[in-house]
């Protein structure tokens, strides 16, 4: 009779253990290739634009420090974007950052095809990234700006 008991309860367990994320494994933006990288010396205000329709997108923001986080980097902001959201913002601290989008497909976020910094940031910007999850389309756009006009920006 003990041993029935244990059994289940370690069959219960079991089954804890490997059972599939209710809605999708975990982003892992650390292993995305590309990560264009922005920053200033003070308060940052970002909005994220994604085109209608289509996938359901995550940014995810990091900073790098050797000695933590996976491979280096950790996750310091995130958000996600959606089917119904086609527009969100944000504000976040002075600093660096990696920035990376990433798109859920079939259960597990992935790291787009294209990313890519702009060559010429608007004037009034400290950053401008497009993502597209295969090509250069543009389907989620990053905006980073000063959150006051006396901030000076300093994309890298």
């Amino acid at each position: 009779m003990k041993s029935a008991g244990l059994a289940i309860a370690i069959l219960t367990v079991a089954l804890i253990s490997f059972a599939p994320a209710a809605e999708s494994a975990q982003a892992r933006p650390w292993l995305c290739r590309d990560k264009p990288v922005f920053s200033a010396s003070s308060p940052m205000r970002y909005q994220v634009t994604r085109e209608a329709g289509g996938r359901r997108w995550r940014l995810l923001l990091m900073s790098f420090d050797p000695m933590g986080g996976h491979d280096g980097f950790t996750i310091v902001h995130s958000r996600d974007l959606s089917s119904s959201e086609h527009r969100v913002g944000g504000q976040i601290a002075a600093g660096r950052y990696f920035a990376v989008a990433q798109y859920l497909e079939g259960g597990e976020w992935i790291c787009p095809g294209y990313s890519q910094l702009a060559g010429a940031t608007p004037p009034g910007e400290i950053a401008e990234v497009c993502y597209g999850a295969e090509s250069t389309n543009c389907a989620v756009k990053l905006n980073v700006m000063p959150t006051n006009a006396g901030a000076s920006p300093g994309a890298q």
